[in-house]
């Protein structure tokens, strides 16, 4: 692979990319909505200072600590309103990136042009992915300039600590895009037409985010995990030293059968929701807006992470842990779009075009 061809391919990619209508419908309505839901947040950001400003008057720390009153507002839960909003539209912004890149050039004959040219097939292909992503990082860095604009419009200057997290949701906004343009782009190495790559990518799309959370609700789960315990039934009548013995000895059965059957139910289901970037965004984003929420939706070490997200100097640190804990959700988010870049990458040097 040579720097040359690649910088020229990646460049006119880019270009096409920010000069289509196309992207340019889109990217502007995903613009609009995140911006109005952190608009949206930001209202209700200052409605909860007011509040919490109102309720540190005239207080002393004693009566702080006795009152336990909840920490102050972060301009960051306004974010938690955008994530949500790009998790959607983003994915439709990749996959409408993507889908067409090389079955296009199938269809006009100008990939055979290309190809016909003193170029290697991994660098059109590589070409492609970079300007794609070039693209992409150009419309995060522009949610991310206005973001700060409307932040300080409101008058909310955020800590350095603040503003780290602030970075990390962009990337990962920037990521979660990325795994769908790449899954649309391996569609359209490996269809016949526009047509059937764009309908398949959809359809992988909607099994990811919709069909695994149906499937998890539909009775076909318990073959997996086995059927819910059911709770001993409590006599009316007075029970005898010995039965009430045994009727204890079957509650704790039941409880022991019942915490299993969770254990297992929530293996399946973050088995399930890591083939899926946005739930892996969902998750992660919801760590870096709101760490102590988010570290209260773990059953382990939730209270210590909650505690040390009360104390301001200790964010980051709550964040690295919120981190480890979700090691394997940050794994997958950066292993998909390789995966499928792989294949589409293996595909195209390949594949025999006429």
């Amino acid at each position: 692979m040579r720097g040359h061809p690649l910088k020229v391919i990646a460049g006119k990619e880019f270009r096409d990319h920010v000069r289509s209508r196309r992207f340019l419908i889109l990217f502007g309505i995903l613009l609009i909505i995140a911006l109005t839901g952190l608009v949206t947040g930001m209202v209700q950001y200052q409605k909860n200072l007011d509040d919490y400003n109102e309720a540190h008057v005239d207080v002393s720390e004693e009566e702080l600590q006795v009152r336990a009153i909840g920490t102050k507002p972060s301009p960051l839960s306004a974010f938690a309103q955008m994530s949500s909003l790009i998790g959607t539209l983003g994915a439709v912004l990749g996959i409408a990136m993507g889908f067409d890149l090389v079955t296009k050039e199938k269809e006009s004959k100008s990939l055979k042009l290309l190809l016909s040219h003193p170029v290697y097939r991994d660098e059109v292909i590589t070409g492609k992915l970079l300007g794609g992503a070039g693209a992409i990082a150009l419309a995060m860095g522009i949610v991310l300039v206005l973001s700060l604009a409307i932040l300080l419009i409101f008058g909310a200057v955020p800590s350095f600590e603040e503003s780290v997290q602030i970075l990390l949701f962009t990337g990962l906004s920037f990521l979660m895009i990325l795994s769908f343009f790449v899954l649309a782009l391996f569609f359209s190495t490996i269809a016949p037409n526009s047509g059937s790559a764009l309908v398949s990518t959809f359809v992988i799309f909607i099994a990811l985010s919709s069909l695994t959370t149906l499937v998890l609700t539909t009775p076909a789960i318990n073959l997996l995990i086995g059927d819910n315990p059911t709770s001993p039934l409590s006599s009316d009548r007075i029970l005898s030293p010995e039965e009430k013995i045994e009727e204890e000895v079957q509650w704790d059965e039941y409880r022991e059968q019942s915490l299993a059957y969770q254990q297992r139910r929530q293996m399946v289901e973050d088995t399930f929701y890591l083939i899926s970037p946005d739930k892996n965004y969902q998750k992660l984003s919801l760590a870096v807006t709101d760490p102590s929420l988010a570290a209260a939706s773990f059953s382990e070490g939730a209270t210590s992470l909650s505690e040390e997200r009360a104390k301001p100097e200790n964010s980051l640190q709550t964040l690295v842990r919120l981190f480890e804990m979700l090691s394997t959700q940050i794994f997958t988010l950066f292993a998909f779009p390789a995966v499928f870049f792989g294949l589409a990458w293996v595909r195209f040097a390949r594949e025999d075009i006429r």
